[in-house]
C-alpha cells in the first residue's frame, strides 16, 4: 500500500530533536512510537504505547535512543526511537509498531524514508543527517495529540 503523495511529502520534510545527546555512529532506523497507522491518539494512549514499545525493545535486548520527530518548529512531533539495526530488521520493527513509514540512517550520513508496507516506495531525505537535527526548545503545543 503506497503512502499518498501529500503525506509522503510531509514525511520528507521531517526534522529530529534529540532528547539526550545522540550520535548516529552505526546505521539504524528511526521509528515513531506514537500514532499507529497515522491516526492521531490522545496523550494518554501515546504514553502507554511508548512505555509498551520501550519495554518490548528492552526485552528484545535492542538498544535504542529516544528523540522527537516532526516538523521544523516541532509544533507537530512524535516520540520516536533510533534503533541500531539493518534495513530488514527496521521493516520488522516498523510493522510491529504499526507505522506507515520509517527513516533509515546510514552510518551518520544518509537519511532515507521507507514506506513500511511497500518496500518499493523509498526516497532519500538528505545526504547529511546532521542537516535534519534541530535543538530549539519544544513548544507547549503538540499537534500530534488529540
Amino acid at each position: 500500500m503506497r503512502i499518498e503523495p501529500d503525506l509522503w511529502q510531509l514525511y520528507l520534510d521531517v526534522y529530529f530533536r534529540p532528547i539526550r545527546p545522540l550520535r548516529f555512529e552505526a546505521s539504524g532506523a528511526i521509528i515513531s512510537l506514537w500514532n499507529p497507522s497515522g491516526e492521531i491518539q490522545s496523550a494518554t494512549k501515546n504514553e502507554r504505547l511508548s512505555r509498551f514499545w520501550q519495554g518490548a525493545l528492552q526485552r528484545a535486548n535492542r538498544p535504542y535512543q529516544l528523540l522527537w520527530g516532526g516538523d521544523k518548529p516541532m509544533l507537530y512531533r512524535e516520540l520516536s526511537v533510533f534503533i541500531r539495526c539493518d534495513v530488514a530488521l527496521a521493516f520488522k520493527w516498523a510493522s510491529r509498531l504499526d507505522q506507515l513509514g520509517f527513516y533509515y540512517v546510514q552510518q551518520d550520513k544518509q537519511l532515507r524514508l521507507y514506506n513500511s508496507r511497500d518496500i518499493t516506495q523509498t526516497e532519500l531525505v538528505t545526504g547529511e543527517m546532521q542537516t535534519r537535527l534541530c535543538f530549539t526548545p519544544l513548544p507547549r503545543t503538540n499537534l500530534a495529540l488529540q
